[in-house]
């Protein structure tokens, strides 16, 4: 059986003249597969049984054709491979990537759906189904070659132009579907949110069931600031068993860039734990994190690690998440505390990749070492770290390792180099396609910005104006002011008080996207010190005694009720 992503067309191209890639742990299903394509004229077909052998082998060359399995035994899935490639720009679009899997569970079709592949084959397939099929989709791929060819190259409005002439010259029905869906990803690219939209709109018009139009329309509605539309579409897909974890998982994500982490918890909650990716699972994790609870963060990848303990991949991915978490941990301990977590982290980094020659790796190893030196208080150690061979070579490290070494730089004070590293970051977080990577990459760049970021002074600065115009009880002038100086750091707490504090003395409700509702829900949700704590007690007091005399006398004056109110407060 079949499933169909797009159409059949003509192609002039010889199949022995493409290069094909199967990527199959089960050595017979690898091998009928193999001379299925011997038998169609393919005479370059490489086999690989697991993600690793593929990524080492597209390090040095490209594939016109990628069959791959969902389930590749003691490795990591299918899925997991393509986003992992993906993410590290080592699969082309001008590769035609089909699944092959005998599983039909709806979570299985589902995980596979989302990373659009050009077709998706259900064992047991025919022999014949399967030949014309696959003829079928690289007949396509190839028709829309020059295309993917340039948004490999990021010239996206070149391909979109190219695409424009397509439309002009097509007179197959066939065709028109894999164009427009082509077009919305470009108009995406291009920032066209509003037409993107549209385009997906249309499809869904013809047909409401098209799950991958559905979360085309959510993310342009979503990255077009649609905030509200889009939200309300996630909760339809959250009461499908097909889409329901992805929609809360998208819920979480739009929680956590308007800062509300507590709801962003709630929304992962509603995951099964084993049913949680390894994306997932550090979201999760990092939302603990910012929370301030990481015995929590902790607890959960401890066991999502154990649970993996046989698949090599995702058990040091896991294993090098959770020695961060201990050096976060460590970070919020003062000097003489925190031995046992640099301990731990560095038991756990130096377990990972024992066997392995990767200097990605190791790079993003020798930067998690330079922070722990750094804790210890050690700048000799820091500077030799930092001065190893490969150190400086970032262009295609992990957002989280250039987090590291901005950290690291800093401490040393290399500013400047610290500053640029920021930079890469932003433009690194920006080209992400990735929606849970991406928002734990917001979590760290908020975090690093407050260390290095030169917003730092601007919001301070901002915020102390706005204490003046508090303190002259022009309340809704003050509130813009912290609401510019929480917009650079919305994790300071200071600055959160001051914006519910500025809230409730106004008297209202919502200033842009912020309520003061789920402000004061995410502040109570926070691990607060004592003075803190005791100032957003009063704060509520005072929002009580606010609601009680609105309720009695809705025109007593303001100022009869706020007289107890406490003084806002600068960093």
């Amino acid at each position: 059986m079949l499933v169909f992503m797009d159409g059949f067309f003509t192609f002039n191209m010889l199949p022995q003249k493409l290069k094909a890639a199967v990527v199959e742990d089960n050595e017979l299903a690898c091998a009928n597969i193999r001379n299925h394509l011997l038998d169609m004229g393919f005479s370059e077909i490489a086999t690989f049984s697991n993600g690793r052998e593929l990524k080492a082998n597209l390090k040095t060359r490209q594939f016109d054709l990628l069959l791959m399995d969902f389930h590749l035994g003691q490795n990591k899935n299918g899925v997991e491979v393509v986003h992992d490639l993906r993410r590290l720009q080592l699969l082309k679009h001008v590769t035609c990537v089909m699944f092959v899997t005998s599983d039909r569970l709806p979570l299985i079709i589902g995980q596979i759906v989302d990373v659009q592949p050009e077709a998706l084959i259900i064992k047991p397939y025919t022999i014949g189904n399967f030949t014309k099929n696959v003829r079928s989709c690289i007949k396509l791929h190839f028709y829309l070659r020059p295309i993917y060819e340039l948004m490999d190259q990021n010239n996206y409005v070149k391909a979109l132009s190219l695409l424009e002439t397509l439309f002009s010259s097509n007179d197959d029905p066939r065709k028109q579907h894999s164009l427009v869906k082509l077009k919305a990803r470009l108009l995406s690219k291009l920032e066209r949110f509003s037409e993107a939209s549209q385009l997906y709109r249309n499809i869904l018009e013809s047909s409401d069931k098209v799950i991958w139009a559905k979360w085309g329309l959510i993310q342009n509605l979503f990255l077009g600031n649609n905030i509200a539309e889009s939200q309300s579409l996630l909760h339809e897909l959250t009461k499908s068993q097909l889409t329901s974890n992805r929609a809360s998982e998208w819920l979480a994500r739009i929680c956590i860039g308007a800062n509300q982490y507590s709801r962003a918890e709630n929304y992962m909650q509603q995951i099964r734990e084993g049913e949680l990716s390894l994306s997932a699972t550090r979201l999760k994790a990092y939302i603990y994190q910012a929370l301030e609870r990481p015995e929590e963060a902790i607890s959960l990848l401890e066991r999502k690690r154990e649970s993996n303990r046989s698949v090599r991949d995702r058990f040091e991915e896991i294993t090098l998440d959770l020695a961060r978490c201990y050096l976060f941990e460590a970070e919020e301990k003062s000097d003489n505390e925190r031995a046992e977590e640099l301990h731990i982290a560095k038991f756990l980094i130096g377990s990972v990749g024992r066997k392995t020659v990767d200097q990605r790796l190791s790079i993003q190893k020798n930067y998690m070492y330079a922070t722990i030196a750094h804790l210890e208080g050690n700048q000799e150690k820091l500077s030799e770290y930092l001065a190893r061979p490969g150190m400086d070579k970032l262009d295609d490290a992990e957002i989280s390792t250039l987090f590291d070494a901005i950290n690291a730089n800093h401490a040393l004070g290399n500013t400047e180099r610290a500053q640029a590293l920021l930079e890469l970051s932003h433009r690194k977080f920006k080209a992400s396609d990735e929606g849970n990577d991406k928002a734990v990459a917001n979590i760290l760049l908020v975090k690093n910005q407050e260390i290095v970021g030169e917003h730092k002074p601007a919001a301070l600065e901002i915020n102390k104006r706005g204490l003046e115009k508090f303190a002259a009880k022009q309340y809704i002038a003050a509130l813009e002011e912290f609401y510019r100086a929480y917009c650079l750091f919305p994790r300071e707490i200071a600055f959160s008080l001051n914006v519910l504090q500025s809230l409730v003395e106004a008297g209202i409700e919502k200033h842009h996207e912020i309520e003061a509702q789920e402000l004061l829900n995410e502040l109570q949700s926070r691990k607060l010190n004592p003075s803190s704590r005791k100032r957003l007690d009063e704060i509520m007091r005072n929002l009580n005694k606010k609601q009680k005399a609105v309720q009695k006398t809705p025109q007593q004056d303001d100022a009869n009720v706020s007289s107890a109110s406490p003084t806002p407060k600068d960093e």
